[in-house]
This record gives C-alpha cells, structure tokens and sequence, in this order.
C-alpha cells in the first residue's frame, strides 16, 4: 500500500519491526514515506519556525496558537485525570516515530499541492458522510497513504492555505478514482470553526496534520501550536464532547473501561492536557524537550483513541523528525498523571 499515489496523513499506528529499524508505534511500519525516499534529498529549513504550517497560517482563534501555561485548571481536571488512570491510560506517552538511525520515518506524510495541481471528486464511501470533493491529486511525488488499516491522507494546497484530510481512503489509478469514508476539509486562512459532527478524518473532528510534530519545528528548535494525544482505547469517555471536538459524535464511541462510578468523569474528546510546571525536563535529551516544552506551553488536544498514548508525527517536504531512543526514553518518563486539564477554548 506504501505505494498508492495518494497524498496523505497517517495516524500513526506502525508496527514494531524485526529489523534494525526498530518502530516505537504499533501496527505496520512504513518502509518508506516515498518510493524514492532513499535518494530524495531533503532541504530543513533551519531558521526559527514562524509561527506557520508548512508556510500556511494556523486558523485565528484561541484553539492552536495560544500559550496556555498560565491558564486556568478545568473544574474536573483532577476527576478527568484520575479516571484516565482508572480506565488503564496510565501508560508512557510515545511519539509516533519509527527510529532508524539517519532514515526515521513515520506512517503520516503531508503531500503537498499547488494551485495547478489537478483536482479529483472524492467518492464517499457512506452516505452519511460527505469528504471534501474535490480534492488535490498529486504526481509528484506520488500521492501518498497511510499504510495502515486507518488509511489516513493529507493534502496541503499551499497557495490558497487549504488544508484536506481524509480516513479510510483509498485510490484507483486507472480514471484517478478516490474514495474516502470520511475527510476533514480546513480554509487556513478562516478562523476556527467547531464541527458539528465529529466521525471526520478522526473520530473528535480534529485533524492530525495540524497537531503533530514536525521535521523542520524539531530542527528550528520550538514548537509554536497545540499537539495532539491519542489516548489509549476505553481510558476516557465514550461521548462527551468539548471544543475543539465536534459538538456530537465525537468520539470512537468505546465504552469507559474504567469504574462505572467514574464514568462521567472521564476525559471528554477535545480534552486539552498541559504538562505541569513542576515535571522536571531539564535533562532530556534535545528533540525530546522541545515536545515537552511545546506541551507545558500549547498542550495537547485529546483527538482520537488506539493503542498507547500517542503523539503524532509526520513527515513532509522537509523530510523526517530528528528522533532517536534517548528522545523516546525521555518521552516516555511522561504518563497522564503529569498533566493537568485546562479549559477549553
């Protein structure tokens, strides 16, 4: 599937592998991000990050760009917290990164198009749910997929800042047929707006690209917007609702696994975790404390439920996170019980 010519994000559920390239996700690992990602050369941009997504303005709001290190605790942030641990989603926090030396990677690549890019209809494959149409097909290089059973994708048209996502997507060469079960379509230029419905590219409506790591913050040194937390399945509420989430069907709707006395106390989707002040961070190792800082700072948003708690990662144009196992081993010092809940946007 690393092969399909579609452009996408992936949402960073990889494999452990048997060879030297050793995943720290679950599931699959991509081989490559690229088919010829072996001889592409990639060019960082090193100066300090502006403040942008891939040269595209982050939506106006409240939601992505504020520093949230001094505001004020959710009323239920204790109860929020407690009842994760409760439900078993204590575990170590991880990044979404497959380590390999000079050559990591990740199951998520932002595709990139422009304003003469050709555009194709997005066939949907429920009729409840309507993805974005039509979108940006990429040539080169080849439209990308996640390749996972997730199947996630993404398209930044750079010129006009529109910003595509889509879940379970899949494409046919032949007469560029693409199809998607359901997408996330973001005007970059637009303030946020919260989605009515959620069941989008992720179950909470919030899209991947714009929470994750990427390889030219990591290399500029700063993280400047809000990440993203997949938390681990039936650790927190299976309804509840909050922004930046969708107002209904927001979540995976998997039951609370925890006590039934906590149940209406569990993280609701859109949930914003801050790391605390007091978690030392002083020794980790580079890449690993700018994640952290970026999470004392801009927090991470609750978006979607699997394996482990997750953040996502990406590759893009720049090429792949700067990441390594002192890194990961730092990251994964952090579990649930670090961070406070602060109140939505």
């Amino acid at each position: 599937m690393k092969y399909l010519r579609v452009l996408l994000l992936a949402s960073a559920l990889g494999a452990c592998s048997s060879n030297p390239s050793t995943s720290v996700m679950p599931g699959r690992a991509a081989a490559s991000i690229m088919p010829d990602a072996a001889t592409a050369q990639y060019r960082l941009d090193l100066r300090p990050a502006a403040g942008t997504f891939l040269g595209c303005p982050y939506p106006s709001g409240d939601v992505w760009q504020t520093d949230i290190s001094s505001s004020g605790l959710s009323p239920g942030s204790a109860a929020n917290i407690k009842a994760t641990i409760d439900g078993h989603g204590s575990g170590p926090f991880s990044a979404g990164v497959i380590v390999n030396g000079q050559k990591n990677t990740t199951n998520e690549y932002i595709n990139m198009a422009n304003r003469s890019t050709p555009l194709v209809v997005v066939h949907p494959k429920k009729s409840f749910h309507t993805p974005k149409s039509p979108e940006p097909w990429v040539f080169t290089p080849p439209f990308y997929i996640e390749p996972t059973s997730n199947a996630h994708a993404m398209v930044l048209q750079k010129d006009a800042c529109q910003y595509y996502e889509t879940y379970s997507t899949t494409t046919k060469r032949i007469g560029r047929q693409l199809s998607a079960y359901s997408g996330t379509f973001v005007d970059l230029t637009q303030p946020f707006s919260r989605p009515a419905t959620g069941g989008c590219s992720t179950s909470a409506c919030i899209p991947i690209g714009l929470l994750a790591v990427r390889p030219e913050e990591l290399a500029a040194g700063v993280i400047n917007h809000a990440l993203g937390w997949d938390a681990i399945s039936g650790s927190v509420s299976k309804s509840a609702c909050i922004s930046p989430a969708a107002v209904t069907g927001c979540s995976a709707g998997r039951s609370y696994k925890g006590p039934r006395s906590e149940a209406s106390k569990a993280m609701p989707a859109g949930a914003h975790i801050r790391l605390k002040a007091s978690f030392d961070i002083s020794h980790f190792h580079p890449e690993a404390k700018i994640v952290a800082t970026a999470l004392r700072h801009y927090g991470a948003y609750l978006f979607d439920t699997g394996t482990q708690n997750l953040i996502p990662f990406v590759n893009d144009v720049n090429g792949a996170p700067a990441w390594n196992f002192d890194d990961q081993s730092d990251l994964g010092s952090i579990s649930i019980s670090d961070f406070d809940v602060v109140n939505a946007p």
